[in-house]
């Protein structure tokens, strides 16, 4: 009796979970409510600025806050209302950046090491903006939460690129489950979202593609940064981005109704 509860308890979280989000057009398995995100964020924002050092030279800060930005204004008023969009700058020689589903994003001074421009750093900047609106932080939470696993076991799976950070979480009591790696659709999703957040704010899409190739080419044959251990390119990806830039530079409208085309083999 009890485990039919169970289960029937279960299947009604699953169901009651699910949403279809409005940009990408599949179902989403999401338990948090939005002010649950945003706290999530917040507690895991207010732990790592606690523990970590920032770049001081302001020179360096003020490039990546003015890049920033130029993507914020950018959004759809409803995006820009949702969450408290800031920018960090760490001082970590790590390649490397990522999203907390408040929508704080942290850099790492070894990635302004490594772009060229300002195009290439708004191409990492707008595609973890992306991962934020299109919530998959909450979406990896609620996978993870809902397959009992505890924290500390998570902590094996997050990708050498987030074990440190992982660590101060873990021992914050924060969650760390947003940090695990996104899944190939995840990473598909933020590189077309990203791209039209980009094009609206008047960069070159021609940096993604920039950055994307310099990256595969320059790690190819050595140890990729870590930044690409939680988003690892293919050439199946970059083809796919190199694709798309090709069609919204052709055709800017997308990006100005902020949706989505539907390309063929895509």
């Amino acid at each position: 009796m009890l485990r039919k509860l169970f289960l029937l308890t279960f299947l009604a979280l699953l169901i009651f979970s699910c949403a279809r989000s409005p940009i990408v057009h599949r179902t989403q398995f999401i338990i948090l409510t939005h002010q649950q995100e945003m706290e999530l964020g917040n507690q895991a924002a207010k732990a790592i600025l606690k523990r970590e050092k920032l770049v001081k030279n302001p020179k360096l800060v003020e490039r990546v806050k003015r890049v920033f930005e130029k993507l914020y204004k950018a959004l759809p008023d409803k995006y820009k209302k949702l969450y408290d969009w800031k920018v960090y700058v760490l001082d970590n020689p790590q390649v490397n950046a990522f999203a907390l589903p408040n929508g704080n994003i942290f850099v790492y001074k070894g990635l302004l090491d490594f772009v060229k421009s300002d195009d290439e750093l708004a191409a990492v900047l707008a595609h973890e903006m992306a991962h934020v609106i299109l919530r998959h932080g909450a979406e990896k939470y609620s996978t993870y939460e809902v397959a009992s696993l505890g924290e500390y076991l998570l902590l094996g799976k997050l990708s050498p690129a987030y074990r440190q950070i992982g660590s101060l979480l873990y021992e914050a009591g924060v969650s760390i489950a947003f940090l695990l790696p996104y899944s190939r659709e995840q990473e598909r999703e933020a590189d077309e979202v990203g791209l039209l957040i980009m094009q609206r704010a008047g960069f070159n899409l021609d940096g993604a593609v920039k950055l994307w190739e310099r990256m595969t080419k320059k790690f190819a044959k050595e140890e990729p940064p870590e930044f690409l251990s939680d988003h690892p390119l293919s050439k199946e990806r970059l083809e796919y981005v190199r694709k798309l830039v090709s069609f919204l530079k052709k055709h800017p409208e997308y990006a100005k109704k902020f949706v989505l085309p539907k390309l063929e083999n895509s």
